[in-house]
């Protein structure tokens, strides 16, 4: 049994030591990322654009995209590449700490060529372990092992928040994630063992681990734990620090603040990417000695001479990148003193205090300020527009009855709750009237559920025109088709379509588009910019999201919480230090 200090004192001792090795590793290992992946996953999405025939991937066209046997054959290929890329990654790195903690020389090619002995493995049905093996420890894997290719990966906001509005949903979720926890964890020395040991398979290294779990699991997740501790610790201490500079001259020589904030950026930006990379070492280190119960690490045998040879090309490309970074970062910092524009829309109302889409709620999203307020409606059996989101009433009234078979008189007499609230549901017509007395404008979605009369887009034109609010209104939905024909409808009114996933450029005819927030990226907000269509990003509950699209500037940001956005786009001014929008570039990176 280790003693948790010694093993953290001989794991960092080995990463110093082997400093240039490591530097070496991970140099290679971004490189690699950047020229060949990267490259290669943009090229095969494209071939599968052009082969298939699509302009862009959305959750209309997804199902027979993804059954098209040339898109069948590039995934497989892709999926291919990226366990190849985690377990060379990953293989280095174990196999490194293994040597050294056994003071056994190697080379890289030695490591190379053992790794590729068992890349057999990843052409046979164990695969599919594998697969799930990554898929079950990519949540921990991306919080306590950053891997290159994982960092990014979360579970869009808009599925969680949909799950836990209701007491079931939580539990429910709370069950799952947790049997997946314990399963990820129970697993998480799959892959150490099966790079190390030269004749185990994957599933053999499976067990092991689930074997070991048993006996050190608890040993090793409490050193992993400190290691990581005491990573947040130095992170902030030299955040602490290397802002100190930038956070003195913006009081007191305020013309140096926009140099001094790139410098500090570009600073902070490279220190975190080397503290990522040696966390990403030391677990390795760890989860090593623990599963080998390694009793010495071995010595590295370096001499100043040779520390000064390596060291000398390393200094200049490090100085070059800061170079560069510096520059690049002090004239991104410029372009963001001006106060963006961004539209806050409050998300069904002001659901805080309120239940959603109701008359309560849509003044209190007045109230706070919101410059767009969102609404959902869909057409009663009596071809009549009632402010309801889902299709039946079970959840907001814990009645049988479904929307579209009902009048809205039946719908306007029944209680809604949420939240220990109480309400009463609305039409379209309601909210107009209130919403016009507030001097406060609509964004509304048309819910399609299938039974909509004939007439359903020129019966909301009429009703939009009849009380004077088709050049200040907003209509979304999540029929494209539908949309196309509204706009043709009424070229004046801004018309939307909502997409819950995207992947690839957009060209549409309509005046926006409202996208879930996992999918926006620069390229396709700068290709919407130049294609003159206004983008709304929903539902952004994250301070740290709302934070981040607002300084991108994005046409709208759709939320639950339009007091934080408003007061998030309020300290985005022209008047906010330089230091507060460098912490924010960090969180947006890191």
């Amino acid at each position: 049994m280790h003693k948790a200090g010694q093993v953290m004192r001989q794991a960092i001792y080995n990463v110093y030591m082997y400093r240039i090795d490591y530097v070496q590793v991970f140099g290679l290992i971004r490189l690699f990322q950047f020229l060949l992946i990267i490259p290669m996953t943009t090229i095969v999405f494209k071939l599968m654009l052009q082969v298939t025939g699509y302009t862009h991937i959305t959750e209309q066209n997804i199902q027979s995209f993804i059954m098209h046997p040339f898109v069948i054959s590039m995934i497989i290929l892709l999926i291919m590449t990226i366990l190849l890329f985690i377990y060379y990654e990953m293989g280095f790195l174990f196999l490194m700490a293994f040597y050294q903690q056994r003071g056994i020389r190697y080379r890289f090619l030695h490591i190379w060529q053992q790794l590729n002995r068992k890349v057999i493995y990843f052409f046979s049905v164990q695969v599919i372990f594998l697969i799930i093996y990554i898929a079950l420890l990519l949540p921990l894997a991306s919080f306590m092992l950053p891997l290159t290719l994982t960092q990014a990966i979360s579970i869009p906001h808009f599925l969680t928040d949909e799950i836990m509005s209701s007491r079931s949903g939580q539990l429910l979720y709370a069950a799952v994630a947790s049997v997946l926890v314990i399963v990820g964890i129970r697993s998480i020395l799959t892959l150490p063992i099966f790079t190390i040991q030269p004749k185990i398979s994957i599933i053999r290294s499976l067990i092991q681990s689930w074997r070991f779990s048993k006996r050190g699991l608890f040993e090793l997740l409490v050193l992993l734990t400190m290691l990581l501790a005491g990573h947040l610790l130095v992170m902030l201490g030299i955040t602490v620090i290397g802002t100190l500079p930038l956070y003195i001259l913006e009081r007191f020589m305020p013309s140096a603040a926009l140099v001094t904030a790139g410098l500090t950026l570009a600073f902070l930006e490279m220190v975190f990417v080397v503290l990522f990379s040696l966390l990403q070492a030391t677990f390795s280190q760890v989860m090593v000695a623990i599963t080998y119960n390694t009793p010495v690490l071995g010595k590295a045998r370096f001499t100043p001479k040779f520390k000064k040879r390596r060291y000398k090309p390393l200094s200049f490309i490090v100085l070059i990148v800061f170079v560069v970074l510096s520059v690049m970062n002090t004239i991104s910092l410029e372009k963001s003193v001006y106060a963006p524009d961004t539209k806050i829309i409050a998300h069904r109302g002001f659901t805080a205090g309120n239940v959603e889409n109701t008359i309560s709620g849509l003044v209190s999203a007045a109230s706070a300020g919101a410059d767009l307020i969102e609404i959902d409606i869909q057409q009663t059996v009596d071809g009549q527009f009632v402010v309801f989101h889902d299709r039946t009433l079970r959840r907001l009234t814990g009645k049988n009855g479904v929307i579209a078979n009902m009048t809205l008189g039946e719908l306007k007499t029944l209680t809604i709750h949420a939240n220990g609230l109480n309400d009463k549901i609305s039409s379209l017509d309601d909210f107009i009237e209130v919403a016009k007395a507030l001097n406060v404008s609509l964004l509304i979605e048309l819910k399609v559920h299938g039974k909509e009369t004939e007439d359903v887009l020129p019966k909301l034109v009429e009703k939009l025109k009849a009380y004077k609010v088709l050049d200040t209104y907003y209509v979304q939905s999540s029929d494209p088709q539908m949309m196309s024909q509204l706009k043709k409808l009424t070229p004046n009114l801004r018309v939307g379509v909502v997409y819950v996933l995207n992947i690839g450029p957009m060209v549409e005819t309509v005046d926006f588009i409202a996208l879930e927030e996992s999918w926006v990226t620069d390229q396709l907000i700068t290709e919407l910019k130049l294609q003159k269509i206004d983008l709304f990003v929903w539902t952004l509950n994250k301070d740290r999201s709302l934070q981040e699209f607002i300084e991108k500037n994005v046409t709208g940001v759709i939320t639950d919480h339009p007091n934080v956005a408003l007061d998030i786009r309020t300290k985005q001014s022209e008047h906010q230090y330089f230091l507060q929008r460098v912490l924010n570039r960090l969180q947006f990176i890191f």
